[in-house]
């Protein structure tokens, strides 16, 4: 007997899913003090780049990092970079939570150029959060 299965848009339980692998991903990546691309993250969860609703690879960090934020964790923004650079993409200068001297207007958000300031606020920010991961961590494997 032949069983054929309809399709189904992405349930809501999927997202969350989805989330918590994403974040899995990234918290692996934090213990290990080590930066994770953008595009590493498109393949491994066949995310696009910026879908519509927010269902690109940004929109499932900016909502893990949300997450994050609400239990007072330092989130994970910081260490999804671009491979060409190494730094987060310039649009995560115009996210709310960074110094107004760094934050950047919406229409200068792809521009991929750092700054000594905005890198040095960067490498900050990863150190951080691979510290307070990294403590985490520790304190779970006890």
């Amino acid at each position: 007997m032949l069983r054929t299965f309809k399709t189904r848009p992405r349930a809501v339980h999927d997202e969350r899913v989805l989330r918590d692998d994403v974040r899995r991903e990234l918290l692996r990546a934090a213990g290990d003090r080590r930066t994770v691309t953008y595009g590493s993250l498109m393949r491994k969860f066949r995310l696009s780049r910026g879908a519509p609703g927010g269902r690109g690879v940004v929109g499932v960090v900016g909502e893990v990092d949300s997450s994050e934020a609400l239990r007072g964790a330092p989130g994970f923004a910081a260490i999804v970079v671009r491979k060409d650079t190494g730094y987060p993409g310039g649009g995560f200068f115009c996210w709310d939570g960074v110094p107004s001297a760094l934050r950047r207007a919406k229409r200068e958000g792809s521009n991929p150029r750092l700054s000594e300031a905005e890198k040095k606020y960067v490498r900050e920010l990863q150190e951080e959060i691979w510290s307070y991961y990294q403590a985490e961590l520790g304190d779970q494997s006890m």
